[in-house]
């Protein structure tokens, strides 16, 4: 029996494009959709530029104490542009905020910081060519320039995995970044439908139309899955297409679990 077959039959109405990739402990894929496509990342970014910052860290590179002003604030999600009077920072305190509630300015100091180059240095290093940091977030003149960050959904599976294997410089530097994914508090998608007490690390991305997700689903036998859209005419039925694939992971990764609810249910 396939474990995927609701999120499969979901896919074929879903009112946009899709990729997706999922696998067992031992990176055998397990569902696959377009998952060397390469797709507007949005948020999920925010996963190898953070994964930079520790592993360089662990190397001694940076500091993850080191105080860097907070400057310019940017629209979207987070709290800094909501707090005018902290005007500084840890690069600790930055890649928190930019995981746990997507914090577009801190995520911009972090970029400025670490720079676009070492990420993209880092990623080839760790077998991920296709996906790139290209421009900050809200950095509208670059998007109309075409540099637009992209992942694909096979390259961020091997990311989580590698934070899994502890491979993130170390068993400890691995270590931090699950703990800052587990406290990421989107739940809208992946996890939209598995059980709230689930402590899944996971990292979400929102566009205008692309709504995505990326989640290490614990388990007798986790599931590391992401999953990117694009194109989107109806965001709405997108996230609940997310929701099923996250609950078709959570049950493949062992878990019983509650029932979808009955119209996807019927649906898929």
């Amino acid at each position: 029996m396939d474990p995927f077959a609701p999120a499969r039959a979901a896919l074929a109405s879903l009112p946009g494009e899709a990729g997706a990739f999922a696998s067992d402990p031992d990176g055998r894929a397990i569902f696959c959709e377009r998952e060397d496509d390469l797709f507007p990342s949005a948020s999920v970014i925010k996963l190898p530029l953070v994964m930079t910052l520790y592993a360089d860290a662990a190397r001694r590179l940076v500091d993850l104490d080191e105080l860097v002003s907070v400057g310019d604030r940017v629209d979207g999600t987070g709290v800094l542009r909501h707090v005018p009077d902290v005007e500084r920072l840890s690069l600790r305190d930055l890649a928190t905020l930019a995981i746990i509630v997507s914090d577009n300015t801190a995520t911009n100091r972090l970029i400025e910081r670490i720079g676009v180059d070492r990420v993209g240095e880092r990623m080839r290093e760790w077998g991920c060519p296709l996906s790139r940091l290209s421009r900050k977030m809200y950095d509208f003149e670059a998007a109309k320039r075409g540099s637009e960050n992209v992942m694909t959904a096979r390259e961020t599976v091997s990311l989580l995995l590698r934070l899994q294997r502890g491979e993130c410089e170390d068993r400890a530097t691995s270590d931090a970044v699950v703990v800052l994914l587990e406290q990421c508090q989107d739940r809208t998608m992946l996890l939209r439908y598995v059980p709230d007490t689930t402590n899944a690390p996971h990292k979400t991305g929102t566009l205008d139309e692309s709504r995505n997700d990326a989640a290490i689903v614990p388990g007798e036998r986790p599931v590391t899955v992401a999953a990117f859209t694009r194109k989107l005419r109806d965001t709405g039925a997108a996230v609940s297409w997310l929701g099923v694939l996250g609950w078709c992971a959570y049950r493949a990764a062992g878990n019983p679990g509650d029932p979808l609810p009955p119209e996807l249910a019927r649906s898929a």
